[in-house]
């Protein structure tokens, strides 16, 4: 009896045990060709609104100055078990906008969007 299918069977079981997949996504969504229509010194926080909808986020920077930040993150982590401990690799898009608002009026604005990869290995502590 020839028992190499059910040797490779039990190699590629014991290969999936330990994988794992998981995607998320955090912050709103938000439409990024619409950046382009942000003037500096003339978009007043109402038209931004209209243009972006509701910010993920506000801070307060001082008395006349708030900083508005759009951001989205869309996620997939995968969690494998390497030889001795977890690799975990996170692929994703992200869009992040900040900006700056000063007396109502759009002083400044900073754009950072597109893939990321960050791979991590877990040691033992």
């Amino acid at each position: 009896m020839n028992k190499l299918p059910s040797i490779l069977l039990s190699l590629i079981c014991v290969a999936l045990i330990g994988c794992a997949t998981r995607t998320t996504t955090t912050g709103r969504e938000f439409d990024t060709s619409k950046v382009g229509d942000i003037k500096k010194g003339t978009t007043t926080s109402d038209e931004l609104v209209g243009l972006l909808g509701q910010p993920f986020s506000k801070s307060v920077k001082s008395e006349d100055e708030v900083i508005w930040n759009y951001s989205w993150v869309k996620a997939t982590s995968t969690t494998s078990m390497g030889w001795s401990s977890p690799n975990i690799r996170t692929e994703g898009t992200k869009k992040n906008l900040e900006v700056l608002i000063k007396n109502g009026v759009v002083v400044n604005y900073t754009l950072d969007e597109g893939p990321f990869q960050i791979d991590t290995r877990e040691g033992r502590k």
